[in-house]
């Protein structure tokens, strides 16, 4: 009896190993199956702009610096660095390579930063970098890109000077536009740098194997890449990339075809009901323009009667009335300054005082809302517009238009005399933030730039909207950053159930 139980006891004991062994396998070799939110144009780091090119750029790139699993600001492409007053230097880690087998050198982030400054690259979050010595005069074509405060005494040194301090310019060097780019790599491809299978070499936690761009098709994989040798080698052994014509990336979710996708805001309760784990941030906030075309007094009429109390019963989970400018992932504290609050009384004073100033004693018949409907926006602006003719007399038909992009130049134009759309914050940073409306945040408090943009109310803020990123139970060690592509798929680890 004795033996039987020693052979049983060895027995469970191998099981147990076995079964160890099993488990670590399954979760090193498991595939991360992750749907877009949109068709990538480009993977060229410095000129990504949607979440779905960022959040592949993140994978497929290492900078100097990145962030860890719980946000901090640590080595990258980099094994040390020191600040000295204005200057960085930075050492880069001797086993660092491309996916092409070149070694990635000081020269690779000495060219990436040259030409993410240099205006003919357009790259959208240039400004990130104005704090290095003479970006912000290259951008604007006053200087050459040779003159940039970045330098390369040898071939694992960078050494980076500023012009000012910027408390948030280490994480700038974490993010899309401070990419390395190898410079013969990008000649080489001919105008066609990240636009391709071909033109695009990683040198990130991911390679990437293949991209399938067909009309009728489209995957993207990315593969552990195998030559890395930093801190964030992936836990896991590819992610497969879809973008499904058929079925939104929430319905592939809940049919267990994809593991993880940005959703609707407006769904993250019932991704929630279903089981789904979801992470949230408020980094969206809708705004209305008005133009000049209406007096200052009808405009402030008209902000006047726009406040939760007209469209609460229309809000979507996800969306909230705005309580100031700013969003919720802008660090800062948030500020009232040059928030109108609803006043019937108020509006309607100034509204017929206005009147007996207008032809006809009545409101312009030719006055249009333009807005963008996401899906859940229309409710809100039906709302707005009929408490308006209710309440003041003013008829004001609405118009849809097919893109944000087409009614954002309104934030610095306002050629139209109202408009509705969203603005997203891509970073934490008020200044960057502000640079959306036309103006610099530099030295001013967040009171300062909100009064400054709210006042003469052509700027009114409506809503802030969540970005939603939702995901199977299966998966742990989800860490996201709100903007520059959210997700880190190094971390991720997926168990099969």
């Amino acid at each position: 009896m004795k033996c039987c139980f020693k052979f049983f006891a060895l027995f469970s004991a191998l099981a147990l190993l076995i079964t160890s062994v099993g488990c670590k396998d399954s979760y090193q070799n498991a595939i991360i199956y992750y749907e877009l939110p949109e068709r990538p144009f480009t993977l060229d780091a410095q000129t990504a702009s949607t979440d779905s090119e960022l959040s592949i750029v993140k994978n497929i790139y290492e900078g100097l610096l990145r962030k860890n699993s719980s946000g901090a600001v640590v080595c990258g492409a980099a094994k040390s660095f020191e600040k000295n007053g204005l200057k960085y230097t930075f050492k880069l880690r001797e086993n660092a390579v491309w996916s092409n087998k070149e070694p990635l050198t000081a020269a690779d982030f000495v060219f990436g930063l040259r030409r993410a400054v240099t205006p003919v690259t357009a790259a959208p979050y240039a400004s990130r970098l104005f704090a290095v010595k003479n970006a912000q005069d290259i951008y604007n074509g006053k200087k050459s890109a040779d003159t940039l405060g970045i330098s390369a005494p040898d071939e694992h040194t960078v050494v980076i000077e500023l012009a000012y301090d910027d408390p948030g310019f280490e994480e700038s060097l974490t993010t899309s536009v401070a990419m390395p780019c190898n410079e013969k790599f990008f000649n080489e491809s001919g105008g066609k740098y990240g636009l391709t299978l071909d033109t695009v070499i990683s040198c990130g936690s991911y390679r990437l194997g293949r991209w399938n761009d067909g009309e009728d098709s489209f995957g993207i994989r990315l593969y552990s890449f195998d030559n890395y040798k930093g801190t964030f080698k992936a836990k896991n052994a590819a992610v497969y990339i879809t973008r499904a014509k058929d079925k939104t990336p929430y319905e592939r979710l809940l049919d267990n075809n994809v593991d993880i996708t940005f959703i609707d805001s407006a769904l993250s309760k019932g991704a929630e009901s279903a089981g789904l784990k979801i992470t949230d941030y408020q980094n969206i906030c809708w705004v209305m323009t008005m133009d000049n075309s209406l007096s200052e007094n009808l405009r402030k009429s008209l902000a006047l009667l726009i406040g939760e109390q007209v469209y609460s019963a229309d809000l979507k989970p996800g969306y909230s009335a705005a309580a100031s400018l700013f969003p919720g992932v802008i660090s800062g504290e948030k500020t009232s300054a040059g928030m109108l609050s609803y006043n019937y009384d108020g509006a309607k004073a100034l509204y017929s005082a206005e009147l007996k100033n207008l032809p006809d004693k009545k409101f312009p018949s030719d006055i249009k809302l333009y807005f963008y409907d996401d899906g859940n926006i229309k409710s809100i602006i039906t709302d707005i517009v009929g408490h308006w003719q209710n309440k003041l007399g003013a008829f004001i038909n609405i118009e849809t238009a097919s893109s944000a992009e087409k009614l954002t130049p309104q934030l610095k134009n306002r050629d139209l005399p109202i408009s509705v759309f969203p603005i997203r914050a891509d970073s934490k940073s008020l200044s960057e933030f502000a640079e959306k409306f036309g103006i610099s945040a530099k030295g001013k408090t967040p009171d300062a730039v909100q009064a400054e943009l709210l006042r003469g109310t052509h700027i009114i803020p409506l809503l802030f909207q969540n970005t939603t990123v939702a995901y199977s139970s299966a998966l742990s060690d989800v860490y996201t950053v709100p903007g520059d592509g959210y997700i880190d798929f190094s971390f991720i680890v997926k168990t099969e159930k």
